[in-house]
């Protein structure tokens, strides 16, 4: 006969109810990024920007991109609706999976080539924002793709690269080399980033005799007002992808992410593909993933920053 021990757990209480707008109306001066990883900047080489994603300038053009493309686009990503149900849907996913998690941050992708010309431009309907955009941000039009980075812990100073989404007319082009190569020296760049030089035509260092070293690097930390930016300094950058998604893994292994396996019915995911068992729990099928990651000794001593310089430094 076999009697339960004493267990008198309890679930955490539901999670709070999102605002119906989920922040789709919070002006840029009052969003609060929520991310626990570090300072937040824009990111950009001479042909791409990477603007932190805000609902209230962003979401609007997103959705509209999207909505056409949900079954190709949408196909592997582990979200719990489908961003092309409708706007509502859209801002609600990134509350979930994105602001509410402290150690994640989405950037909008902006592929500022297309300002040179004006035939592109108009190819693509600026659907407009509900606050107007700052000074200097790029044409909603120019928009190219989401970008993330996830799961970092400050502690075991690790993270992940991931809700990497790229629009048809992006693809094949520079828009995700050089959007991935911005995160990965932000990520794994210590204890100051790199920033690309146009006139050098390679990412370039700060001055560290002019910047002495901080201290630490430990959560919580801030940048200095004026000084150069900070880089998270990760230890371990990794990605997963979907087994089956081979464009994602090989350019995975093209911006130096060394394959280290799968790791079988990894997540619950819609569109997972592997059957779980009748009344487990899991309200879809499982996903098996690919993982690969970049130290940072591989980053520093193994080539793998040179690699990623000459990626986007091609012509």
């Amino acid at each position: 006969m076999f009697t339960p021990h004493p267990n008198f757990y309890q679930p955490p209480p539901p999670t709070p109810k999102i605002p119906f707008e989920a922040h789709l109306q919070t002006p840029p001066s009052e969003y609060d990024h929520n991310f626990s990883g570090g300072p937040i900047y824009t990111l950009s080489t001479d042909k791409l920007v990477l603007v932190p994603f805000v609902p209230s300038l962003h979401a609007k053009q997103y959705y509209h991109d999207v909505k056409d493309y949900g079954e190709t686009l949408l196909k592997f990503m582990p979200y719990p609706r489908r961003l092309d149900e409708s706007l509502d849907a859209l801002c609600e996913v990134y509350e979930r999976t994105i602001r509410s998690l402290p150690g994640s941050c989405l950037w909008a992708i902006f592929d500022i080539t297309r300002l040179d010309s004006p035939e592109k431009l108009k190819e693509v309907e600026d659907v407009g924002s509900v606050h107007p955009l700052p000074e200097g941000h790029p044409p909603l039009n120019t928009f190219a793709g989401v970008m993330g980075i996830l799961n970092v812990d400050r502690d075991m100073c690790v993270g992940e690269l991931g809700h990497v989404l790229i629009l048809p007319r992006a693809q094949k082009t520079h828009v995700t080399s050089h959007a991935i190569a911005l995160l990965q020296h932000y990520a794994l760049d210590h204890p100051y980033m790199a920033t690309w030089s146009t006139s050098e035509d390679k990412f370039v260092y700060p001055d560290i005799t002019s910047n002495p070293t901080p201290a630490s690097l430990s959560a919580p930390f801030t940048a200095d007002a004026g000084g150069p930016p900070r880089g998270l300094g990760l230890r371990r950058f990794q990605w997963q992808a979907h087994h089956l998604n081979n464009p994602s893994t090989r350019l995975a292994q093209r911006m130096g992410f060394k394959e280290e396996g799968r790791v079988r019915m990894q997540r619950v995911a819609p569109g997972g593909g592997e059957e779980g068992r009748e009344g487990d729990g899991g309200k879809t099928g499982s996903r098996t993933s690919w993982v690969g990651s970049v130290t940072w000794r591989d980053w520093e001593e193994g080539g793998v920053r040179e690699e990623v310089g000459r990626q986007v430094a091609r012509r």
